[in-house]
């Protein structure tokens, strides 16, 4: 598949490169709680790209089937919220060890934040106690869950697109269009500093993939791609060109902007990459990181709240004098193998379920199977 991707060729909804680069975002969130580098944040915005791209798959798949609403969301619940609640009972077990071992009662919260952490309900905090980043929600159990919260709003936001499209006849694209652009008001007047845990934050972020599954596999005409990538480089020119005549205190106020400008540049990567996707995901080194992008999910929900276990269990094993990058790569490694472990009770059972009722035959759907 060589083809130019500025032609008019209809791309199949499969993009096997993002499998490889949700597996490098994981990676990256997993060395950024552990003091490598502190990347973490943009893995995690590269990974609403990335669910844009495969839940408007997932609609766009149901809207052909005539699939609804209600199912829509049925798998989508079904999909996150077993691995979700599991890591949650994880996290029950560990911190019950903790005050075993004499160590702070992590559990002693009020029912209403737990009945929020069993829900991901977490972000209503938020709305009526707006915080600097949704990493300050403190009703979270676990903090890297924030996002977790925003993708759950998607899910639903696109079930309510799906029952347009299919009772109204409104194209998908047309909301996910309607909201990015009071998205990207909404950025452009709070650029950064301030939020209330609502899906608009973050909805541009999460529409370039969106826009990037329908430029590529449904609206596949010349002059919408041309139209595309020129939106697509006037969106990121115009973010880095606020960045540069910033003027303000604190360079954290344009957060937003930084964040647009970057995902602005991977969404373009992404378009252009198309025709080689299957080449690359053939290649020997790019095979082991899509590997971690399959159980990318079970390392996000359960990492972070492990992180001083891998740590205490790696200096353990590390004979004295042990070169840092060397302990690092060890506790990187036993991420890994947890999360496997995890994935393999925990996660594959409700996708092999899935499967059995023949949801992961359909393309669109087998890609927002990790979504």
């Amino acid at each position: 598949m060589d083809k130019n991707v500025l032609t008019s060729a209809t791309w199949r909804p499969r993009y096997e490169l993002l499998d490889g680069l949700r597996g490098l975002a994981a990676l990256t969130v997993v060395l950024h709680h552990l003091q490598v580098f502190g990347a973490g944040h943009f893995a995690v915005m590269v990974f609403f790209v990335i669910s844009g791209y495969c839940i408007t798959a997932a609609a766009e798949s149901c809207r052909q089937s005539g699939i609804g609403f209600g199912a829509f969301m049925r798998r989508r619940v079904t999909r996150i919220y077993p691995p979700y609640l599991l890591a949650i009972a994880f996290f029950t077990l560990t911190r019950l060890a903790k005050i075993a071992l004499g160590e702070h009662n992590d559990l002693r919260r009020s029912v209403v934040v737990w009945v929020q952490n069993l829900t991901l309900t977490q972000w209503v905090s938020d709305v009526f106690h707006p915080v600097a980043s949704s990493t300050d929600n403190k009703t979270l159990f676990v903090t890297a869950f924030w996002s977790l919260n925003y993708e759950e709003q998607f899910y639903f936001v696109m079930a309510i697109a799906l029952l347009l499209a299919i009772r109204r006849r409104v194209p998908l694209i047309a909301p996910v269009s309607i909201l990015a652009v009071v998205g990207l008001i909404w950025n452009w007047a709070i650029p950064g500093n301030w939020s209330c845990g609502v899906f608009i934050e973050y909805w541009v972020h999460f529409a370039l993939g969106s826009t990037l599954f329908l430029i590529l596999c449904r609206y596949t005409e010349r002059r919408a791609r041309f139209a595309f990538v020129a939106l697509i480089a006037l969106l990121g020119a115009a973010c880095a060109g606020r960045i540069l005549h910033w003027n303000g205190p604190d360079g954290n106020d344009l957060s937003a902007m930084v964040e647009l400008s970057f995902l602005s540049t991977v969404t373009l990567a992404l378009f252009f990459l198309r025709p080689f996707s299957e080449r690359i995901s053939r290649s020997p080194l790019w095979r082991p990181i899509a590997g971690i992008g399959a159980i990318s999910y079970s390392l996000y929900l359960i990492h972070q709240f492990n992180l001083t276990a891998v740590a205490a269990a790696a200096a353990y094993v590390s004979p004295k004098g042990t070169p840092r990058g060397l302990v690092i790569g060890i506790m990187v490694l036993m991420h890994l193998a947890l999360a496997t472990v995890f994935w393999y009770f925990c996660e594959r059972p409700f996708l092999k379920k899935r499967a059995g009722r023949g949801v992961a035959k359909a393309p669109p759907a087998q890609i927002a199977r990790i979504a």
